[in-house]
């Protein structure tokens, strides 16, 4: 009986490459950019008037980790 590919997929030598590349490529790249996208877009809903006006006053202060250096 042949399997379909989608749900039972018969690979005698375990995952092939384009299978393992794709997982890397989507675990490396989409998934990290989504999540920083993702802050990046609650960062902004919070802070609406600094999001308006492009964060041009952010540079002001300097940062060092969660400490702000004036």
């Amino acid at each position: 009986m042949e399997n379909s590919l989608l749900f039972f997929p018969a690979w005698p030598n375990g995952f092939p490459s384009d299978f393992l590349i794709l997982h890397f490529f989507v675990g490396a790249v989409i998934f990290p950019f989504n999540m920083i996208h993702a802050k990046a877009r609650s960062f902004d809903s919070q802070n609406q008037k600094k999001a308006a006006n492009g964060y041009s006053d952010s540079g002001k202060s300097s940062f060092y980790g969660y400490e702000e250096i004036n």
